[in-house]
């Protein structure tokens, strides 16, 4: 039977409401960020109809991306360097209409973290994000299996070195410890069983390819199985433990939800998605409709990571901007696209703040509101869409501001701060000005608005 504790149904009207903030705040979580127009039409469409559409894919678009990545790559598009795949994958976050498919492929390639500084063929690190973006929400033994026989995977963890004669443990390892069970569920005999099962797991070129010669054949005992093992049966085997649907239920938890999930609701989460036989789309399904989805627990809880940071920013604002300087940013920041820091991937949450991640995102934020207004080709930021240029209240324009951006969660002192701010010119107070000179009120608005995105406030999601 379902657990119903922490994952009984969210009932709008009853337990909250459906309003503007809630759907945003669903839309941060699952995507990257909306605008107010999108907002709005989520409200409207109302709550279970939007969960059941989050997972509804645009097929059209995705043969338009493909389409276009075959008529770009090696003609228009040198995708051998220079951050173009990850420019590219930027490019696909910003324009897609199925923002919980590609957010999940960034949670995935976070998790079996590969890294193109060891795998130096970039077309692999391409064809793992493809499939990490098929297998998405689909069935977890799937996925692993998918991944442990990835040609970038098995360069990246050495397994065209594991044959029979020399078993490298590699795979196996971050297989039981990152991937599936997490450390103290499995042994070191296991380790070794489950490296001399996945021998022979080799590549030829961009395709996954047994060596027969090269695989060790014998009986194997693993996590207390006996038999004549070969991947494809540890994939299995691992499955079956208890501890696998906990330890990434965990990470989805932490995802998605909140930074640091209770045990008790981890508890629950590892039963509930073992219940759904480690279904991603039905254990998510019911994790959005959760009451503990929107609780405060899950508000506004979680530091914004600088691939949600950048691409948040830009379509909740409607900015353009070139992809490859919305991945330098994010370098700068510390998520570096098909080059996570370890096996592990990135630490997440404090660990991207620091004095000089925090710098970057303060230049962000002023990049950003210095965007011009124009309609030509290059970066844009509507400013007028944000504020109306008629618009001469600072009260007024301030409370625009953060609702637009902080859900209107922002303390009075503060309020009053940005109001003050946003009057004030190098020579003092100009508050006639501001309200008579539609230039110099542009300009405050733009200073304002660099402002609140630099806020502490504004890098919680």
């Amino acid at each position: 039977m379902k657990s119903t504790v922490h994952f009984a149904p969210y009932v709008p009207g009853q337990d909250g409401p459906w309003d503007a903030h809630t759907a945003a705040h669903l839309l941060r979580r699952v995507g990257f960020g909306a605008t107010p127009e999108e907002i709005q039409q989520t409200v409207k469409k109302g709550f279970e109809t939007t969960v059941e559409d989050l997972f509804a894919d645009d097929r059209e678009q995705e043969a338009a991306f493909q389409d276009t990545f075959r008529r770009i790559h090696g003609t228009l598009v040198d995708f051998e360097g220079g951050g173009q795949f990850q420019a590219w994958w930027c490019y696909r976050m910003l324009q897609t209409q199925a923002p919980l498919r590609e957010k999940l492929t960034l949670f995935w390639h976070g998790h079996f973290a590969t890294s193109s500084q060891k795998v130096t063929e970039l077309p692999l690190m391409h064809q793992q994000c493809e499939s990490l973006r098929r297998h998405a929400w689909g069935n977890f033994h799937d996925l692993v299996l998918a991944v442990s026989r990835d040609p970038a995977m098995l360069v990246w963890l050495d397994n065209e070195a594991n044959t029979k004669e020399h078993p490298n443990e590699n795979l196996a390892r971050e297989l039981m410890e990152l991937f599936t069970l997490g450390i103290g569920n499995y042994t070191e005999k296991d380790v070794r069983e489950a490296a001399r099962a996945l021998t022979g797991w080799h590549r030829d070129g961009a395709k996954f390819h047994l060596r027969a010669e090269a695989h060790d054949p014998g009986v194997k005992t693993f996590l207390g199985q006996r038999g004549h093992f070969d991947g494809t049966d540890v994939v299995d085997i691992l499955m079956q433990q208890t501890a696998t649907p906990r330890l990434v239920a965990r990470k989805l938890l932490i995802f998605f939800a909140c930074p640091e999930p209770p045990e008790e609701v981890v508890t629950e989460a590892g039963e509930l998605f073992a219940q759904m036989r480690l279904s991603v789309k039905w254990f998510l399904r019911d994790l959005f409709q959760s009451k503990f989805f929107f609780s405060a627990a899950c508000r506004r809880t979680r530091i914004a990571s600088p691939v949600e940071l950048v691409i948040g920013t830009c379509r909740s604002l409607g900015v353009r901007l070139s992809c490859q300087e919305l991945y330098t940013s994010m370098a700068a920041m510390g998520q570096d696209l098909f080059a996570p820091p370890n096996v592990k991937g990135w630490d997440g949450e404090k660990k991207w703040i620091n004095s000089a991640a925090w710098a970057v995102r303060g230049e962000f934020a002023k990049r950003i509101a210095a965007l011009a207004s124009t309609n030509g080709v290059g970066p844009r930021l509507n400013v007028g869409r944000l504020v109306p240029a008629g618009l001469a209240d600072p009260d007024k324009v301030v409370d625009l501001l953060v609702e637009r951006l902080l859900d209107g969660e922002l303390a009075k002192e503060k309020r009053a701060e940005i109001a003050r701010f946003l009057i004030t010119a190098a020579d003092g107070p100009k508050l006639d000005q501001f309200r008579a000179d539609p230039a110099f009120r542009e300009q405050q608005v733009r200073a304002a608005l660099a402002l609140i995105l630099s806020l502490p406030e504004y890098h919680m999601v």
